[in-house]
């Protein structure tokens, strides 16, 4: 990639350069050298175009898996914190009706048919 702000000036040249070729191309020298180099310059856009497209989708991407990781985490971290404060709840409720580890009975689904042990 070669920008055209380093390359060297293009030398200007008059019709009697072109006098060999036996015709007069002084009239062409003037506009050739502004086209040359906006044609240069419009390459060298369309590359840097390419180049700054080709960054920004892969920020966008990247950006799309930071906000994932940041969903998926901040989901993670209030549902912890829902399970700590049921269980602080429970544990609190314990303490007040003075229940110890062995009373509670386990949880018996209420559509099961009563056992006769």
């Amino acid at each position: 990639f070669d920008p055209c702000w380093t390359s060297p000036p293009v030398p200007r040249v008059t019709g009697e350069a072109f006098e060999w070729l036996g015709e007069d191309l002084a009239h062409l020298v003037v506009p050739l050298q502004p086209a040359v180099f906006l044609e240069r310059m419009r390459v060298q856009a369309a590359q840097m175009e390419r180049i700054l497209e080709q960054e920004r989708e892969a920020v966008w991407v990247e950006l799309m898996g930071l906000c994932l990781r940041y969903s998926t985490l901040r989901w993670s971290v209030e549902t912890l914190c829902d399970y700590q404060e049921d269980v602080t709840q429970a544990l609190e409720w314990q303490e007040e009706n003075n229940v110890q580890e062995g009373d509670l009975l386990p949880l018996r689904d209420p559509s099961l048919p009563p056992d006769d042990d």
